[in-house]
């Protein structure tokens, strides 16, 4: 596995951890405070699954995608506490020519308008580039979501095209916006190739 399940990627606020099994309860928590406010969001969520062996079963399939390279949950946690407030996801990485991956995140209501939304997606984007050796990274927001947009552009993400009828959210096939950031695009950012000064950011 690149990733070390018990590592933490820090930033002043926030930190990052892969979500395991000791994240149970905390994961229940964090969907059930948010099932609502994420309803418009989100793919249609069945709400029999908001208990621990569903969280669980959740869990270990997001650990197995790890092991296996395809795909990366991380838990997105206050510095000051340590209490679980989002999620950020490094989705369906595709190696070869491609070494691509599709990002998604989302943040507790309780915590929005703060900036710690766009903290942790740049904490996700270095350890895409700079430990996962990804060459570009995508996004898709729904058109009326600007403040999602927003934290893509504060990371440099570029707006690349539109979709219709993109992905299923909310239970209708809706349209988005297509964001992508590249590792060559950014003046401060290299391969992880380019020596243990970059790594060691990590």
């Amino acid at each position: 596995m690149p990733i070390e399940p018990s590592r933490r990627f820090t930033g002043p606020r926030v930190y990052l951890e892969l979500l395991r099994r000791d994240h149970t309860q905390e994961l229940l928590r964090y969907r059930r405070d948010n099932l609502e406010f994420l309803r418009p969001y989100e793919p249609l969520q069945d709400e029999r699954e908001l208990v621990l062996p569903e969280q669980e079963a959740h869990i270990a399939s997001y650990l197995e995608r790890a092991a296996r390279d395809q795909g990366y949950h991380f838990g997105i946690f206050l510095q000051q506490g340590g209490r679980l407030i989002g999620r950020f996801n490094l989705n369906n990485v595709v190696r070869g020519v491609f070494q691509n991956a599709y990002v998604g995140y989302a943040l507790d209501h309780r915590h929005e308008g703060q900036g710690l939304m766009t903290e942790a997606a740049a904490i996700g984007c270095e350890i895409g580039f700079r430990l996962l050796g990804l060459h570009r990274l995508q996004a898709a927001t729904l058109p009326w979501n600007k403040a999602s947009q927003r934290v893509l552009e504060k990371n440099g993400f570029r707006r690349e095209g539109f979709a219709p009828g993109y992905l299923k959210i909310a239970g209708h096939w809706q349209d988005h916006v297509i964001f992508a950031r590249r590792v060559d695009q950014d003046l401060d950012l290299q391969p992880p190739e380019a020596g243990p000064e970059i790594r060691r950011r990590l």
